[in-house]
């Protein structure tokens, strides 16, 4: 029977300790499997297990020409844009589910903290006033329909907010969509949250233009990628409009700089909004999945099933979506 040797090429900090181990476990229970690291590699065809530090032309040329898989269990993946002569032809199986939920949550949670913070009375307040807007009044914009921008905008249509969808890429779907924004509509979203993928479109894509056009009171979320945002406008348009406020959990450099010290209209977070309890577990079970098909089932047929989780099917038009 055909062996295969299964290399991780990065770790992660957010994994636990003993996440490693486990990964060998689910590995090695396939016999005709060998869990290595890129110094114990051998001649024989590979696997590669990737996360978004993974540059495949630091990997070298004799594993590449022997790499018959690549399994990326994370939600990003622009890491890959230029190195497409590398696996244009070895099938590249992301695993975006994994964390698409998380994610979402995050933009949700940032959603419902600012708009909807609950006031606390210690004592009983005889007035009896709020002075909130419901979702259902609000508007607000998700940038990018891919998984995590469809449960976001899912979950905020089941309380009635009124979503605009914007996207190059998507022909429909039940929201409005466009495909840029413009200033004459922009002017009128609440709420802007950013879910788009990073490529060579969307590089500074929330620019000093953007900003100029939003309205003096925005929440804005971005807990996709740090350099979708021209972080030097996002500044000036916070420092300018006081009542607008910003969740980054990403940002341009990381770990973020201190200049954004003393911004108190921004809740920043370290990268997190994709990390949850069973995030180990979830993407264990992704790679068993992801090699057991490929070894039991025929080229076309693992092919087929993965189709829209292939790395080859997002490359549209020179773009990477």
């Amino acid at each position: 029977m055909k062996k295969y040797q299964v290399i991780r090429t990065h770790s992660s900090p957010y994994q636990n300790d003993d996440f490693f181990e486990l990964e060998r476990k689910i590995i090695e229970d396939f016999s005709v499997l060998q869990y290595v690291s890129l110094k114990e590699a051998s001649e024989l065809p590979t696997i590669l297990i990737t996360n978004t530090h993974t540059k495949l032309v630091n990997i070298p040329k004799k594993i590449l020409d022997q790499t018959c898989l690549i399994i990326h269990p994370n939600s990003g993946y622009d890491n890959f844009s230029k190195d497409i002569h590398f696996w244009e032809n070895i099938p590249l199986v992301i695993g975006h589910e994994i964390r698409a939920q998380a994610v979402a949550e995050y933009s949700l949670g940032a959603v419902f903290e600012n708009l909807l913070e609950m006031p606390q009375h210690l004592n009983w307040n005889k007035e009896r006033k709020w002075n909130r807007t419901l979702l259902k009044e609000t508007q607000v914009w998700v940038f990018g329909y891919g998984h995590i921008g469809k449960i976001i905008s899912d979950a905020l249509s089941v309380l009635g907010t009124k979503v605009t969808v914007v996207d190059a890429f998507v022909k429909n779907c039940p929201y409005k969509l466009i495909s840029h924004w413009h200033e004459d509509d922009i002017n009128d979203a609440r709420v802007i949250i950013s879910a788009l993928s990073l490529n060579q479109t969307t590089l500074h894509y929330f620019d000093e233009k953007f900003f100029k056009a939003l309205s003096t009171k925005v929440l804005f979320i971005n807990g996709a990628r740090g350099e979708l945002v021209d972080e030097s406008s996002l500044k000036n348009y916070l420092l300018t409009n006081p009542d607008s406020f910003a969740y980054l959990d990403v940002f341009e450099k990381e770990p973020f700089e201190k200049e954004w010290h003393g911004f108190p209209q921004i809740w920043k977070t370290s990268h997190i909004a994709g990390v949850e309890k069973n995030l180990d577990s979830k993407i264990l079970d992704f790679e068993k999945k992801v090699i057991q098909d490929f070894l039991t089932l025929g080229r076309e047929v693992f092919l087929k099933l993965y189709e829209k989780q292939l790395i080859q099917n997002k490359w549209i038009q020179g773009v990477l979506i």
